[in-house]
């Protein structure tokens, strides 16, 4: 089981990172051209929101327990057992705060530029809880 949960979780963290990119690519051409925030203009976000979910619920499942690193198993690594799920729960807490604080805006410009914020911030916190093979940890780009 850990390894189909692992495999999806690997292939998912792309999901996040394209999905995340869209939404603030999105969110900072709409506040640039000064375009209305529609509920079709809130599609990225939205889609951000489910994948940043998923990949949550696949990672919170191993962090208790299927991975040998999980919490519940006295996990032996900080940056597994602290680091990267706290990283994950932070991109989730982003996502949905900037949607919820974006739609409760009372301009348009306001609402573009909140949805950028929180969608970039969680876009960077995505980008530095990865863990890259660059940093000894890490994983393979692709799980395959």
């Amino acid at each position: 089981m850990l390894l189909v949960v692992l495999f999806a979780h690997s292939i998912l963290r792309w999901a996040v990172l394209a999905a995340a990119a869209w939404a603030a690519f999105s969110a900072r051409s709409g506040l640039r051209d000064g375009r209305a925030f529609t509920r079709k203009a809130r599609v990225p976000g939205v889609v951000l929101a489910a994948v940043a979910d998923v990949q949550l619920l696949l990672g919170l499942s191993m962090w208790l327990w299927l991975s040998p690193n999980a919490i519940t198993a006295g996990g032996r690594s900080h940056y597994w057992t602290f680091v990267h799920p706290l990283a994950g729960i932070a991109v989730v807490a982003l996502v949905h705060v900037g949607s919820v604080k974006s739609r409760r805006m009372l301009d348009d410009a306001g609402r573009w530029r909140t949805a950028y914020r929180f969608y970039l911030a969680a876009l960077v916190v995505a980008l530095l809880g990865i863990p890259w093979p660059l940093f000894g940890m890490g994983r393979a780009l692709l799980p395959f």
